[in-house]
């Protein structure tokens, strides 16, 4: 019998009832692919994170969803680093102040602990604007003032919070883009700099909870509008939750608070 330890952390928020949570797993020895697809599918969620022994060359980071292996999701990726950077990690309390992942596809993400939140750089997705905004107000039901695209997903800008805040989208019709994601953003009511609401039913979230990868887009954009470097972009969802980025050229820093909701051992699925 297999076992390893799990974690779950909400990211984004410090209340457990807010934020993203994700599933962490360390200490799963030689499990194989297939072992950690099939917690993913018996954890019943979008995705796992799988934390390795740290090297000289950094700490292994793995992603699964059910359906098999998977190149990351910036939540997730939170998650990891709050398991390494704060919670109990190898078997003693974590003084380290800062990780540098290595993922599975070759690339690195490097995080660390800022006061009460964690920061991690990824690279900034670039977007193209184009005119889409009959389509976007088709699956919005409101009218964008701008619309852009980028690998992730379709971006619908908005001139103001409430209009955000208020979208109920035809699923049916985002489902039908030939992008993962419909991205709804614009600026804050004060609280925040920006506000953005993520709708990616074609990958099983009707509404994502807080969506990290989504903010590689927008703040870049959101930066050049407003001049500012830094931005706190909050998310409206159900859950909610609160990022504070940087655009910072080629990398946007995408910063969280953490919490540690569960912390266990789970048998793993035979291989």
């Amino acid at each position: 019998m297999s076992l390893a330890n799990l974690f779950q952390v909400v990211t984004f928020a410090a209340d457990p009832l807010r934020g993203n949570p994700a599933f962490v797993l360390t200490g799963v020895g030689d499990a194989t692919e297939r072992q950690l697809t099939a917690v993913c599918a018996m954890l019943r969620t979008d995705i796992i994170a799988v934390v390795g022994d740290g090297t000289g060359d950094g700490t292994p980071l793995r992603f699964f969803t059910a359906a098999g292996p998977h190149p990351g999701a910036g939540h997730a990726t939170l998650a990891a680093a709050h398991v390494v950077l704060r919670a109990r990690f190898g078997g003693s309390e974590s003084a380290t102040q800062t990780v540098t992942f290595r993922q599975a596809n070759g690339e690195s993400r490097a995080a660390h602990v800022e006061g009460d939140r964690i920061s991690i750089d990824f690279p900034a997705m670039p977007a193209t604007q184009l005119d889409r905004i009959a389509d976007m107000e088709a699956a919005l039901g409101v009218r964008a003032r701008e619309t852009w695209v980028a690998p992730f997903g379709y971006v619908a800008i908005f001139d103001d919070y409430a209009t955000v805040a208020a979208i109920r989208p035809d699923l049916a019709r985002v489902s039908a883009f030939d992008r993962n994601a419909v991205i709804a953003t614009a600026p804050g009511d004060g609280a925040c700099d920006i506000v953005i609401r993520v709708f990616a039913p074609k990958v099983g979230l009707p509404e994502d909870p807080v969506c990290g990868t989504a903010h590689r887009i927008i703040v870049p954009y959101w930066a050049g509008k407003t001049g500012k470097t830094k931005i706190r972009g909050r998310q409206l969802s159900a859950r909610g939750g609160d990022l504070w980025c940087e655009d910072k050229g080629e990398y946007v820093a995408i910063a969280g608070e953490t919490c540690l909701v569960i912390e266990g051992i789970i048998r793993l699925p035979e291989g």
